[in-house]
């Protein structure tokens, strides 16, 4: 009996992103690219990146500073939830998650930041929901293959990644078999 070879997939560290299989059918991450923002012995937490909602953070926030920052679908967990992510560590409370990259943190201090136009855009992005694994769930679909486990690239700008072509673009980057995939039709019949 000859052993199958499989592709095994690096474990995940906070900062990651995740591509998901080209063929997954679940409505909520058909190629989808999630940052992970935690991932440990509990259990793992992550955002979707190109994933971006038709709306703008006032029509989501009464109360709001005036600001014309969309807003993302994070994940089908807690979409009662509103998580943001910037790149000002002064934040009190805020978490790091990457080179620069933050998460949550003060709200009321987000808020006044706006205002003053310290926070935009630029460095400053809402999500609706997030995506969650429970422990060894996320390791046990990377095992499966429904997860592809990437080194977030230096260029990537996570606050002008609305893209649908995101995907795309990660997973032809990986190369060989997976750049001739990143052109398949989510329905092979569609081909």
């Amino acid at each position: 009996m000859i052993p199958l070879q499989i592709n095994k997939q690096p474990s995940p560290t906070k900062g990651d992103l995740l591509l998901s299989e080209p063929f997954l059918m679940d409505s909520n991450f058909s190629r989808v690219v999630i940052l992970l923002c935690e991932h440990n012995e509990d259990g793992s937490f992550g955002l979707i990146l190109n994933n971006t909602l038709e709306i703008e953070i006032n029509s989501v926030v009464t109360d709001f500073p005036e600001a014309k920052i969309p807003v993302g679908f994070g994940g089908p967990v807690e979409r009662n939830q509103l998580f943001y992510m910037h790149q000002n560590k002064e934040i009190s409370g805020c978490t790091q998650i990457g080179e620069n990259l933050y998460l949550g943190g003060d709200y009321p201090e987000i808020k006044k930041r706006i205002s003053n136009d310290e926070m935009t855009p630029a460095n400053l992005r809402f999500f609706i929901g997030y995506t969650g694994w429970s422990k060894g769930q996320l390791q046990k679909e990377i095992d499966e293959l429904s997860w592809i486990v990437m080194k977030a690239p230096k260029n990537i700008n996570v606050f002008n990644a609305f893209d649908d072509d995101l995907w795309r673009e990660l997973i032809s980057q990986l190369g060989g078999k997976y750049k001739l995939m990143a052109d398949y039709p989510v329905n092979p019949a569609d081909n």
